[in-house]
């Protein structure tokens, strides 16, 4: 696992963040902030939690983050037990604690997913005022 491609991945598709607008706001230069997503920089716990704050999650969200993507796509896309039926049916087949583990990891998906859009929501609604901009 490399957590600079993680935080590559997120700032570019989740984000849509410029990297020099990472770095600007993390006081550092972009070249040394590219350093840090080519994976040729160390990186502290510090300075994880700090791009989770610019990116408006958690570091464990970032250094689980193809993992879990993984995970979630695979079960949509190429869970061993679809076979190519419909998503609504798979999963019959399984043991009832699989299932199980596999809704729980689902609902904690859907928790930080709408997490991550009630912060984006409250961003914009501070960013219309300070705008004074009326919604």
């Amino acid at each position: 696992m490399k957590i600079g491609d993680n935080i590559r991945e997120i700032r570019e598709v989740e984000k849509n963040f410029k990297r020099s607008y990472v770095a600007e706001r993390l006081n550092m230069s972009t070249r040394a902030y590219a350093n840090i997503e080519n994976n040729r920089t160390d990186l502290s716990m510090k300075k994880l939690e700090q791009i989770a704050e610019i990116f408006e999650c958690s570091p464990q969200y970032i250094l689980t983050y193809k993992s879990s993507k993984k995970e979630f796509y695979n079960y949509f896309h190429n869970y061993p037990e679809n076979k190519g039926v419909n998503i609504m049916h798979q999963n019959i087949e399984t043991s009832v604690g699989s299932m199980l583990s596999n809704k729980e990891k689902i609902y904690e998906l859907q928790r930080q997913l709408l997490e991550s859009e009630q912060k984006r929501i409250a961003l914009l609604e501070a960013l219309l005022k300070k705008n004074n901009i009326d919604f």
